[in-house]
């Protein structure tokens, strides 16, 4: 439905005019032969005060075309349409040049109080005449009002009126970390602004902090002045997060992140038994359960670990909230030597003997007779995929565990013997030293 005209019956002024035409004649409504504003010289202009600020929406000339005088040659030829909000600073809102119609209506957005026609090309018959009929202005009062408010996730309480500014909702869940708002003005030329952002298409994507958030969806109507500013209040609940997580073994993989499940670390050596973890959670009320055990924020819990994957479950529970981060763990075999087997020979002489080690030396003496020259090695590691690398006297050599090295030489009284026990990517080493005493 199109605006009504705004300017009817308004007080009206113009820059000159011939008796008894004056520029009221051409804001009353009335098309009859002499009501109808005249001025016998051009450049010329007329001014309308609408009485307050009006969105203006379209304006219309009716020339004289309309009450019987010839077309086209009574029809105004160029003029334009200027918009003021205090009768001293004008702006073009719109021009007409060339015209030929006896009416010429035209589409235009603006908020002004005052509007003044201006010609500078008067009558087509003779320019230094201007005349018309009727100047329309169509218009509105400003309006902020909304039309619709909506927002995902949840509905508003209570339910829209453009008239009520203040909402609610219902509690969003945790990992509801937006909301799209979507809105429209009961003006299409008001702007409306959603947490200081202008909102384009409709909708605007909101960030939720946890716990109370207000939004505000401002509109702007286009005179600048009137607005209103609808609230929104949205709850996001607490959730069951953890704002830290750390193991003692190293760092996590991926890097912490409270909205990220499922991390791996580096891998331990057979040696560590046990790890340490550490969850920290910022929520009050949070329940915190590393494998089972209750587990107290920022503060580190002890976990046992197998040779092999360990997967560490950290439990977070907040009322009906909860969720499980994990850390896996590879404890590595066991680089330790289970055991050697030692085959001597001699200048007829032949001798055969097990040393069995454990995992607290790493050093180990043996005393053979003085007839043995040399000695052949078998290594038992703990781990059957271990290799080992014996060193004497200056050269070197690697088996894998069971396979017997080659025969060593034994020409001291007192022969030291290096084995190094390593695993193709596992970490570090095992270092051993056999001392084989000559007697």
């Amino acid at each position: 439905m199109a605006d009504p005209n705004i300017a009817l019956n308004k007080a009206a002024g113009a820059s000159g005019y011939v008796l008894p035409y004056s520029s009221s004649r051409a804001v009353n409504g009335t098309l009859q032969p002499t009501s109808r504003w005249l001025c016998n010289t051009v450049p010329a202009d007329m001014t309308v005060d609408l009485g307050a600020t009006f969105v203006i929406t379209a304006w219309t000339v009716r020339h004289m075309g309309t009450a019987g005088w010839a077309n086209p040659d009574y029809n105004m030829c160029d003029y334009s349409l200027q918009g003021s909000n205090n009768n001293v600073n004008w702006v073009t809102i719109d021009s007409v040049v060339n015209n030929t119609a006896a009416i010429t209506s035209r589409s235009i957005v603006g908020a002004y109080r005052y509007v003044k026609l201006n010609v500078t090309k008067g009558l087509r018959v003779n320019p230094q005449y201007a005349s018309l009929m009727e100047l329309e202005i169509n218009g509105h009062p400003p309006n902020a009002n909304l039309s619709s408010l909506a927002i995902s996730s949840s509905s508003l309480t209570p339910t829209f009126n453009p008239t009520i500014l203040a909402y609610t909702t219902a509690k969003v869940p945790y990992s509801t970390s937006s909301i799209t708002v979507s809105a429209a003005a009961a003006d299409p030329t008001s702007t409306i602004i959603v947490n200081g952002t202008v909102m384009t298409g409709g909708q605007s994507t909101v960030n939720l902090n946890v716990g109370a958030n207000t939004i505000n969806v401002l509109v702007n109507a286009l005179d600048g002045v009137t607005t209103k500013n609808y609230t929104i209040i949205v709850e996001r609940e607490q959730g069951a997060i953890l704002s830290n997580l750390v193991i003692s073994s190293g760092a996590l993989n991926p890097i912490f992140s409270s909205n990220h499940l499922n991390y791996t670390t580096q891998n331990v050596v057979y040696d560590i038994k046990s790890v340490t973890v550490t969850p920290t959670t910022n929520i009050a009320g949070c329940a915190i359960k590393v494998n089972g055990n209750t587990a107290t924020s920022n503060q580190p819990s002890t976990v046992n670990l197998n040779v092999g994957s360990n997967t560490i479950n950290i439990a977070v529970t907040n009322g009906a909230a909860s969720q499980t981060y994990t850390i896996t763990v590879v404890r590595e075999n066991s680089l330790y030597l289970d055991r050697v087997n030692l085959a001597y020979t001699g200048n007829r002489y032949t001798y055969s003997e097990v040393t069995y080690m454990n995992q607290t030396t790493l050093s180990y003496t043996v005393a053979v007779n003085s007839k043995a020259n040399s000695v052949v090695i078998t290594p038992i590691a703990e781990d059957n995929g271990a290799s080992v690398t014996i060193t004497s006297n200056g050269s070197s050599q690697t088996v894998a565990s069971g396979v017997a090295f080659s025969a060593i030489s034994l020409p001291n009284a007192v022969n030291t013997i290096s084995l190094v026990v390593s695993k193709s990517g596992a970490i570090g080493t095992k270092n051993y030293t056999l001392s084989i005493n000559r007697v």
